[in-house]
Protein backbone atom coordinates (compact mmCIF):
# COMPACT_ATOMS: atom_id res chain seq x y z
CA UNK A 1 0.00 0.00 0.00
CA UNK A 2 1.23 3.54 -1.02
CA UNK A 3 1.71 5.22 2.48
CA UNK A 4 1.72 9.08 0.46
CA UNK A 5 -1.86 8.01 -1.08
CA UNK A 6 -3.71 9.71 1.45
CA UNK A 7 -2.37 12.77 1.07
CA UNK A 8 -4.45 14.93 -1.32
CA UNK A 9 -2.58 16.34 -4.37
CA UNK A 10 -3.60 19.64 -4.39
CA UNK A 11 -2.99 20.01 -0.65
CA UNK A 12 -2.32 24.14 -0.71
CA UNK A 13 0.46 24.86 0.89
CA UNK A 14 0.72 29.39 1.78
CA UNK A 15 3.09 31.50 1.73
CA UNK A 16 3.61 32.25 5.10
CA UNK A 17 4.14 28.64 6.04
CA UNK A 18 6.96 28.35 3.15
CA UNK A 19 8.75 31.89 4.13
CA UNK A 20 8.00 30.94 8.00
CA UNK A 21 9.69 27.40 7.08
CA UNK A 22 12.86 25.56 7.98
CA UNK A 23 14.08 25.58 4.35
CA UNK A 24 14.47 29.56 4.34
CA UNK A 25 15.55 29.84 7.90
CA UNK A 26 18.22 27.27 7.10
CA UNK A 27 19.02 29.27 3.79
CA UNK A 28 19.78 32.17 5.71
CA UNK A 29 21.75 30.08 8.16
CA UNK A 30 23.96 28.54 5.35
CA UNK A 31 24.15 32.32 3.48
CA UNK A 32 25.89 33.88 6.80
CA UNK A 33 28.80 31.84 6.10
CA UNK A 34 29.10 32.56 1.95
CA UNK A 35 32.27 35.67 3.14
CA UNK A 36 34.04 32.05 4.66
CA UNK A 37 33.28 30.27 2.11
CA UNK A 38 34.52 32.86 -0.70
CA UNK A 39 37.42 33.05 1.46
CA UNK A 40 38.83 29.48 1.54
CA UNK A 41 37.88 29.11 -1.95
CA UNK A 42 39.90 32.21 -3.08
CA UNK A 43 43.46 30.44 -1.73
CA UNK A 44 44.31 28.15 -4.89
CA UNK A 45 44.17 31.96 -6.90
CA UNK A 46 46.93 33.99 -4.52
CA UNK A 47 50.00 34.57 -5.14
CA UNK A 48 52.30 31.27 -4.71
CA UNK A 49 54.08 32.81 -1.44
CA UNK A 50 50.39 32.84 0.14
CA UNK A 51 48.97 29.80 -1.22
CA UNK A 52 50.34 27.46 1.54
CA UNK A 53 47.87 29.65 4.56
CA UNK A 54 44.81 28.27 5.17
CA UNK A 55 42.64 31.21 5.02
CA UNK A 56 39.32 29.74 6.39
CA UNK A 57 41.32 28.82 9.62
CA UNK A 58 42.75 32.04 10.31
CA UNK A 59 39.32 33.83 9.48
CA UNK A 60 37.78 31.47 11.89
CA UNK A 61 40.40 31.96 14.42
CA UNK A 62 40.59 35.81 14.25
CA UNK A 63 36.86 35.30 15.36
CA UNK A 64 37.79 32.97 18.07
CA UNK A 65 40.24 36.04 19.34
CA UNK A 66 37.54 38.76 19.26
CA UNK A 67 34.88 36.78 20.47
CA UNK A 68 37.13 36.06 23.77
CA UNK A 69 38.11 39.26 24.34
CA UNK A 70 34.60 40.70 24.23
CA UNK A 71 33.37 42.10 27.05
CA UNK A 72 36.81 42.28 28.77
CA UNK A 73 39.00 45.31 30.08
CA UNK A 74 41.33 44.85 27.11
CA UNK A 75 39.75 43.91 23.80
CA UNK A 76 41.45 42.89 20.69
CA UNK A 77 43.06 45.38 18.55
CA UNK A 78 44.81 44.76 15.44
CA UNK A 79 48.12 43.99 17.51
CA UNK A 80 47.01 41.52 19.72
CA UNK A 81 45.09 39.65 17.04
CA UNK A 82 48.47 39.67 15.13
CA UNK A 83 50.35 38.36 18.32
CA UNK A 84 47.70 35.34 19.39
CA UNK A 85 47.82 34.19 15.03
CA UNK A 86 51.70 34.17 15.21
CA UNK A 87 52.11 30.54 16.75
CA UNK A 88 49.25 29.26 14.16
CA UNK A 89 51.40 31.47 11.47
CA UNK A 90 54.30 30.10 11.93
CA UNK A 91 53.30 26.66 12.18
CA UNK A 92 51.78 26.80 8.20
CA UNK A 93 55.16 28.27 7.23
CA UNK A 94 56.60 24.99 8.80
CA UNK A 95 54.60 22.74 7.24
CA UNK A 96 55.55 24.38 3.92
CA UNK A 97 59.17 24.17 4.34
CA UNK A 98 59.20 28.11 4.69
CA UNK A 99 61.33 30.29 7.20
CA UNK A 100 58.35 32.26 9.39
CA UNK A 101 58.04 35.89 8.09
CA UNK A 102 56.27 38.49 9.98
CA UNK A 103 56.21 40.67 6.71
CA UNK A 104 54.39 37.67 4.98
CA UNK A 105 52.12 37.19 8.03
CA UNK A 106 50.91 41.01 8.01
CA UNK A 107 50.27 40.81 4.70
CA UNK A 108 48.02 37.31 4.77
CA UNK A 109 46.43 39.16 7.93
CA UNK A 110 45.21 41.83 6.04
CA UNK A 111 43.74 39.89 3.13
CA UNK A 112 41.89 37.48 5.71
CA UNK A 113 40.46 41.21 7.11
CA UNK A 114 39.75 42.69 4.39
CA UNK A 115 37.67 39.67 3.30
CA UNK A 116 35.67 39.75 7.20
CA UNK A 117 35.06 43.60 6.81
CA UNK A 118 34.33 43.56 3.27
CA UNK A 119 36.69 46.17 1.98
CA UNK A 120 35.94 45.55 -1.61
CA UNK A 121 32.49 47.12 -1.02
CA UNK A 122 33.82 49.98 0.95
CA UNK A 123 33.23 48.34 4.36
CA UNK A 124 29.15 47.91 3.48
CA UNK A 125 27.47 45.08 5.24
CA UNK A 126 27.31 41.73 3.14
CA UNK A 127 24.43 41.85 0.28
CA UNK A 128 23.28 38.28 -0.48
CA UNK A 129 20.15 37.32 -2.68
CA UNK A 130 18.13 34.86 -2.12
CA UNK A 131 14.77 33.45 -3.67
CA UNK A 132 11.87 33.40 -1.43
CA UNK A 133 7.99 33.38 -1.99
CA UNK A 134 5.85 37.08 -1.08
CA UNK A 135 2.33 36.82 0.43
CA UNK A 136 0.33 36.04 -3.07
CA UNK A 137 2.94 33.05 -4.06
CA UNK A 138 4.74 34.52 -6.00
CA UNK A 139 8.83 33.57 -6.33
CA UNK A 140 10.60 37.22 -5.70
CA UNK A 141 14.26 38.02 -4.96
CA UNK A 142 15.24 39.01 -1.69
CA UNK A 143 18.56 39.98 -0.18
CA UNK A 144 20.24 39.41 3.08
CA UNK A 145 22.53 42.27 4.71
CA UNK A 146 24.55 41.91 7.65
CA UNK A 147 28.56 42.49 8.89
CA UNK A 148 30.93 40.13 10.71
CA UNK A 149 33.03 42.31 11.83
CA UNK A 150 32.96 45.97 13.30
CA UNK A 151 35.52 48.64 14.71
CA UNK A 152 34.66 50.05 18.03
CA UNK A 153 36.44 52.50 20.70
CA UNK A 154 37.15 50.62 24.20
CA UNK A 155 37.06 51.27 27.34
CA UNK A 156 40.37 52.90 27.23
CA UNK A 157 39.39 54.69 24.08
CA UNK A 158 41.94 52.80 21.84
CA UNK A 159 40.38 51.53 18.80
CA UNK A 160 39.23 47.39 18.54
CA UNK A 161 37.23 45.16 17.15
CA UNK A 162 33.87 43.73 18.05
CA UNK A 163 31.95 41.05 16.51
CA UNK A 164 28.67 41.64 15.30
CA UNK A 165 25.67 39.18 16.37
CA UNK A 166 25.50 37.16 13.39
CA UNK A 167 29.31 36.83 14.13
CA UNK A 168 28.81 35.51 17.17
CA UNK A 169 26.25 33.44 16.57
CA UNK A 170 28.28 32.23 13.69
CA UNK A 171 31.46 31.39 15.89
CA UNK A 172 29.20 29.64 18.08
CA UNK A 173 27.47 27.63 15.83
CA UNK A 174 24.17 28.68 16.51
CA UNK A 175 22.71 31.10 14.02
CA UNK A 176 19.10 29.47 14.37
CA UNK A 177 19.21 30.28 18.81
CA UNK A 178 19.26 33.18 20.86
CA UNK A 179 22.39 34.53 22.33
CA UNK A 180 20.13 33.51 25.47
CA UNK A 181 19.27 29.66 24.52
CA UNK A 182 23.02 28.62 23.06
CA UNK A 183 24.16 29.40 26.40
CA UNK A 184 21.48 27.61 28.09
CA UNK A 185 22.53 24.81 25.92
CA UNK A 186 25.74 24.93 26.29
CA UNK A 187 25.83 24.65 30.19
CA UNK A 188 23.02 21.73 29.74
CA UNK A 189 26.08 19.95 27.39
CA UNK A 190 28.74 21.16 30.18
CA UNK A 191 26.58 19.25 33.19
CA UNK A 192 25.63 16.30 31.24
CA UNK A 193 29.06 15.58 29.80
CA UNK A 194 30.21 16.27 33.89
CA UNK A 195 27.78 13.68 34.46
CA UNK A 196 28.94 11.27 31.86
CA UNK A 197 33.07 11.50 32.82
CA UNK A 198 33.59 13.39 29.50
CA UNK A 199 35.86 15.83 31.08
CA UNK A 200 37.70 17.43 28.24
CA UNK A 201 34.40 17.76 25.81
CA UNK A 202 32.93 19.25 29.12
CA UNK A 203 36.37 21.57 29.52
CA UNK A 204 36.50 22.72 26.46
CA UNK A 205 32.42 23.81 26.61
CA UNK A 206 32.90 25.16 29.68
CA UNK A 207 35.29 27.73 28.02
CA UNK A 208 32.69 28.47 25.57
CA UNK A 209 29.95 28.92 27.98
CA UNK A 210 32.91 31.46 29.15
CA UNK A 211 32.44 33.55 26.27
CA UNK A 212 29.28 33.64 26.00
CA UNK A 213 28.57 34.90 29.41
CA UNK A 214 30.88 38.05 28.29
CA UNK A 215 29.06 38.82 24.46
CA UNK A 216 25.59 38.41 26.72
CA UNK A 217 26.74 41.19 29.85
CA UNK A 218 28.81 42.84 26.73
CA UNK A 219 25.13 42.97 25.14
CA UNK A 220 23.20 44.16 28.09
CA UNK A 221 25.36 46.85 29.03
CA UNK A 222 25.74 48.83 25.58
CA UNK A 223 21.98 48.94 26.33
CA UNK A 224 23.07 51.18 29.62
CA UNK A 225 25.63 53.45 27.95
CA UNK A 226 23.89 53.81 25.45
CA UNK A 227 21.31 55.04 27.54
CA UNK A 228 23.42 57.01 29.45
CA UNK A 229 25.41 58.83 26.18
CA UNK A 230 21.71 59.21 24.45
CA UNK A 231 18.68 58.60 25.81
CA UNK A 232 16.73 58.61 22.76
CA UNK A 233 18.44 55.69 21.33
CA UNK A 234 16.85 53.15 24.02
CA UNK A 235 13.04 52.63 23.94
CA UNK A 236 12.67 52.78 27.49
CA UNK A 237 8.76 52.62 27.43
CA UNK A 238 8.49 48.80 26.49
CA UNK A 239 11.78 47.11 24.72
CA UNK A 240 14.21 47.71 27.90
CA UNK A 241 12.27 47.23 30.61
CA UNK A 242 11.23 43.99 28.70
CA UNK A 243 14.45 43.27 28.02
CA UNK A 244 15.90 43.67 31.70
CA UNK A 245 12.84 41.46 32.75
CA UNK A 246 14.07 38.37 30.93
CA UNK A 247 17.56 39.28 31.42
CA UNK A 248 16.65 38.88 35.19
CA UNK A 249 14.94 35.58 34.90
CA UNK A 250 17.47 34.19 32.93
CA UNK A 251 20.35 35.07 34.89
CA UNK A 252 18.32 33.62 37.87
CA UNK A 253 18.33 30.32 35.96
CA UNK A 254 22.12 30.75 34.66
CA UNK A 255 22.80 31.00 38.05
CA UNK A 256 21.34 28.06 39.22
CA UNK A 257 22.68 25.85 36.64
CA UNK A 258 26.28 26.88 36.99
CA UNK A 259 26.11 26.34 41.25
CA UNK A 260 24.48 23.04 40.01
CA UNK A 261 27.61 22.32 37.46
CA UNK A 262 29.82 23.52 40.54
CA UNK A 263 28.82 21.19 42.79
CA UNK A 264 28.98 18.45 40.37
CA UNK A 265 32.61 19.23 39.79
CA UNK A 266 33.62 18.94 43.16
CA UNK A 267 32.06 15.71 43.85
CA UNK A 268 34.21 14.44 40.96
CA UNK A 269 37.06 16.48 41.82
CA UNK A 270 36.87 14.81 45.43
CA UNK A 271 36.99 11.42 43.35
CA UNK A 272 39.63 11.74 41.54
CA UNK A 273 43.68 11.36 41.41
CA UNK A 274 44.92 14.60 41.98
CA UNK A 275 47.36 15.38 39.44
CA UNK A 276 46.07 13.62 36.83
CA UNK A 277 44.48 14.65 33.86
CA UNK A 278 40.98 14.28 34.89
CA UNK A 279 41.56 15.78 37.90
CA UNK A 280 43.16 18.90 36.05
CA UNK A 281 40.63 18.88 33.45
CA UNK A 282 37.53 19.22 36.28
CA UNK A 283 39.43 21.97 37.97
CA UNK A 284 39.45 24.01 34.74
CA UNK A 285 35.85 23.48 34.39
CA UNK A 286 35.29 25.05 38.04
CA UNK A 287 37.07 27.85 37.51
CA UNK A 288 35.63 28.50 34.27
CA UNK A 289 31.93 28.29 35.55
CA UNK A 290 33.15 29.67 38.61
CA UNK A 291 33.79 32.90 36.37
CA UNK A 292 30.48 33.05 34.80
CA UNK A 293 28.75 32.70 38.29
CA UNK A 294 30.68 35.72 39.08
CA UNK A 295 30.00 37.75 35.65
CA UNK A 296 26.40 37.31 36.38
CA UNK A 297 25.98 38.02 39.85
CA UNK A 298 27.68 42.06 38.51
CA UNK A 299 25.59 41.86 35.68
CA UNK A 300 22.87 40.98 37.67
CA UNK A 301 23.48 43.81 40.44
CA UNK A 302 23.91 46.30 37.64
CA UNK A 303 20.45 45.13 36.05
CA UNK A 304 18.83 45.94 39.21
CA UNK A 305 19.72 49.41 39.28
CA UNK A 306 19.51 49.94 35.53
CA UNK A 307 16.16 52.17 36.43
CA UNK A 308 17.88 54.51 38.79
CA UNK A 309 20.69 55.10 35.57
CA UNK A 310 17.60 55.62 33.26
CA UNK A 311 16.49 57.87 35.68
CA UNK A 312 19.52 59.52 36.33
CA UNK A 313 20.39 59.59 32.50
CA UNK A 314 16.73 61.42 31.93
CA UNK A 315 16.94 64.27 34.35
CA UNK A 316 21.00 64.85 32.89
CA UNK A 317 19.73 65.04 29.35
CA UNK A 318 16.54 66.81 29.76
CA UNK A 319 17.90 70.12 29.35
CA UNK A 320 20.22 69.48 26.60
CA UNK A 321 19.77 71.07 22.91
CA UNK A 322 17.51 68.53 20.53
CA UNK A 323 20.36 69.17 17.37
CA UNK A 324 22.81 68.03 20.24
CA UNK A 325 21.17 64.76 21.78
CA UNK A 326 20.14 63.48 18.47
CA UNK A 327 23.33 62.95 17.46
CA UNK A 328 24.36 61.05 13.55
CA UNK A 329 25.70 57.55 13.51
CA UNK A 330 29.18 58.58 12.04
CA UNK A 331 30.10 55.20 10.29
CA UNK A 332 25.78 54.34 9.00
CA UNK A 333 25.06 57.85 8.24
CA UNK A 334 27.76 59.63 7.40
CA UNK A 335 30.79 57.80 6.59
CA UNK A 336 28.59 55.02 4.19
CA UNK A 337 26.83 57.23 2.19
CA UNK A 338 30.44 59.72 1.55
CA UNK A 339 31.78 56.77 0.25
CA UNK A 340 29.89 55.91 -2.10
CA UNK A 341 29.64 59.85 -3.45
CA UNK A 342 32.14 60.69 -6.07
CA UNK A 343 35.50 62.51 -5.39
CA UNK A 344 34.05 65.88 -6.02
CA UNK A 345 31.20 65.49 -4.33
CA UNK A 346 33.05 64.27 -0.92
CA UNK A 347 35.17 67.33 -1.40
CA UNK A 348 32.64 69.87 -1.56
CA UNK A 349 31.35 68.51 1.93
CA UNK A 350 34.85 68.18 3.24
CA UNK A 351 35.80 71.69 2.80
CA UNK A 352 32.64 72.89 3.85
CA UNK A 353 32.54 70.62 7.25
CA UNK A 354 36.36 70.00 8.22
CA UNK A 355 36.62 73.52 9.44
CA UNK A 356 34.20 73.28 12.03
CA UNK A 357 35.87 70.09 13.55
CA UNK A 358 39.47 71.23 14.02
CA UNK A 359 40.68 72.89 17.15
CA UNK A 360 41.15 76.31 17.43
CA UNK A 361 44.35 77.94 16.75
CA UNK A 362 47.15 78.91 18.98
CA UNK A 363 47.46 82.99 19.28
CA UNK A 364 50.48 84.01 17.58
CA UNK A 365 51.24 86.64 20.13
CA UNK A 366 52.18 85.31 23.52
CA UNK A 367 49.91 86.31 26.88
CA UNK A 368 52.07 87.69 30.11
CA UNK A 369 49.58 86.51 32.29
CA UNK A 370 49.33 83.22 30.84
CA UNK A 371 53.09 82.80 30.76
CA UNK A 372 53.70 84.16 34.38
CA UNK A 373 50.62 82.02 36.01
CA UNK A 374 52.48 78.77 33.69
CA UNK A 375 55.69 79.38 35.28
CA UNK A 376 54.62 79.77 39.08
CA UNK A 377 52.74 76.45 38.66
CA UNK A 378 54.05 73.34 40.47
CA UNK A 379 55.47 71.18 38.78
CA UNK A 380 53.59 68.11 37.09
CA UNK A 381 54.87 65.02 38.23
CA UNK A 382 55.79 62.53 34.98
CA UNK A 383 53.60 60.40 33.36
CA UNK A 384 55.06 56.69 33.42
CA UNK A 385 54.40 55.26 30.06
CA UNK A 386 56.68 51.78 31.27
CA UNK A 387 55.44 49.22 33.77
CA UNK A 388 57.80 47.42 36.38
CA UNK A 389 58.55 43.59 35.54
CA UNK A 390 58.64 41.92 38.81
CA UNK A 391 61.76 39.65 38.97
CA UNK A 392 60.52 35.99 37.97
CA UNK A 393 60.86 34.44 41.58
CA UNK A 394 61.60 30.48 40.91
CA UNK A 395 61.10 29.04 44.09
CA UNK A 396 57.14 27.69 43.76
CA UNK A 397 57.98 25.97 40.58
CA UNK A 398 59.01 22.61 42.54
CA UNK A 399 55.51 22.96 43.98
CA UNK A 400 53.88 23.18 40.28
CA UNK A 401 56.07 20.53 39.01
CA UNK A 402 54.78 18.39 41.61
CA UNK A 403 50.47 18.61 41.37
CA UNK A 404 51.62 16.50 37.58
CA UNK A 405 51.59 12.55 37.96
CA UNK A 406 54.70 10.47 38.36
CA UNK A 407 54.81 8.99 35.07
CA UNK A 408 54.43 12.54 34.06
CA UNK A 409 56.98 13.71 35.27
CA UNK A 410 59.29 10.35 35.16
CA UNK A 411 58.53 10.82 30.84
CA UNK A 412 59.63 14.69 30.30
CA UNK A 413 62.96 13.99 33.23
CA UNK A 414 63.95 10.90 30.27
CA UNK A 415 63.81 13.18 27.50
CA UNK A 416 65.54 15.60 29.12
CA UNK A 417 68.46 13.05 29.76
CA UNK A 418 68.30 11.94 25.93
CA UNK A 419 69.64 15.29 24.63
CA UNK A 420 73.06 14.53 23.96
CA UNK A 421 73.45 17.88 21.93
CA UNK A 422 73.05 21.43 21.76
CA UNK A 423 69.28 21.83 21.22
CA UNK A 424 66.53 24.37 21.71
CA UNK A 425 63.43 24.24 23.60
CA UNK A 426 61.44 25.20 20.57
CA UNK A 427 63.08 22.02 18.41
CA UNK A 428 62.92 19.51 22.03
CA UNK A 429 59.16 20.52 22.36
CA UNK A 430 58.28 20.07 18.50
CA UNK A 431 60.39 16.29 18.98
CA UNK A 432 57.81 15.74 21.78
CA UNK A 433 54.54 16.68 20.02
CA UNK A 434 55.96 13.93 17.30
CA UNK A 435 56.33 11.75 19.69
CA UNK A 436 52.77 12.18 20.89
CA UNK A 437 53.61 13.69 24.19
CA UNK A 438 50.71 14.91 26.01
CA UNK A 439 49.56 18.62 27.34
CA UNK A 440 50.81 17.42 30.62
CA UNK A 441 53.77 16.12 29.41
CA UNK A 442 54.87 19.13 27.39
CA UNK A 443 54.40 21.28 30.88
CA UNK A 444 56.40 19.36 33.17
CA UNK A 445 59.14 20.10 30.61
CA UNK A 446 58.74 23.68 30.16
CA UNK A 447 58.80 23.49 34.01
CA UNK A 448 61.67 21.48 34.57
CA UNK A 449 63.71 23.54 31.97
CA UNK A 450 62.53 26.95 33.76
CA UNK A 451 63.81 25.31 37.47
CA UNK A 452 67.16 24.06 35.69
CA UNK A 453 67.58 27.69 34.40
CA UNK A 454 68.10 29.26 38.03
CA UNK A 455 71.22 28.96 39.27
CA UNK A 456 70.35 28.72 43.29
CA UNK A 457 68.07 26.08 42.95
CA UNK A 458 69.04 23.03 44.68
CA UNK A 459 67.33 20.03 42.58
CA UNK A 460 70.18 18.54 40.53
CA UNK A 461 70.03 19.82 37.06
CA UNK A 462 69.63 17.51 34.07
CA UNK A 463 70.55 19.91 31.47
CA UNK A 464 72.44 22.81 31.41
CA UNK A 465 70.21 26.10 30.36
CA UNK A 466 71.46 29.40 28.80
CA UNK A 467 69.72 32.18 27.08
CA UNK A 468 69.38 31.55 22.97
CA UNK A 469 68.01 35.86 22.55
CA UNK A 470 65.09 34.06 20.25
CA UNK A 471 61.72 33.90 20.65
CA UNK A 472 59.68 30.26 21.71
CA UNK A 473 57.78 29.12 18.96
CA UNK A 474 55.32 26.66 20.15
CA UNK A 475 51.69 26.50 19.57
CA UNK A 476 50.81 26.41 23.71
CA UNK A 477 53.69 27.97 25.32
CA UNK A 478 55.20 31.55 24.72
CA UNK A 479 58.09 33.30 26.12
CA UNK A 480 62.00 33.53 25.85
CA UNK A 481 63.70 30.43 23.63
CA UNK A 482 66.61 28.58 25.42
CA UNK A 483 69.56 26.41 24.82
CA UNK A 484 69.73 23.03 26.07
CA UNK A 485 73.16 21.23 26.61
CA UNK A 486 73.66 17.47 28.28
CA UNK A 487 75.35 17.98 31.82
CA UNK A 488 78.00 15.41 30.78
CA UNK A 489 79.75 18.10 28.63
CA UNK A 490 80.85 20.11 31.40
Amino acid sequence: MDLFSKLPDDAPVTSDEIRNSALVRRLRVLLHASPLYQLGQSDTRRDEAFRHYDTLVIALKILDVIAERMGMEIEADREYIDFSLAPLLDAMDRRAGLLPDVERHVQITDKVFAALRNDGDARRPFKIPYSDLDESGELVERQLEFRLIQDAFGLNGDLVMRLTNEAVNLNFNALELDLEDSQAATEAIVHSQMCRGKFDEARRNAHYAVRQSRLYCDRLRKMLRDTQRDISRVDWAEKAPNLIAEAMGHLEDRLDVEHNIILTATDRLDSLTPGTPESLAVARIVAAIQYCVETHTVLQRELMTARTTFLDSQAQQAFVAENISKMPDLMREVVEPMMAMSVTDVTAIAEKTIPHLMAPKVPEQVSLCFLFDGLLRPKRALRRDWIDIEPFEPDHLAGDIALYSENDRKIAEHLLQSVVHKTSLTDLLAYARTQRFTHAQCAVIVLLVMQHFDIESTEKPIVRVEKSGQLLVDTEFYGDDVWLEPMESF
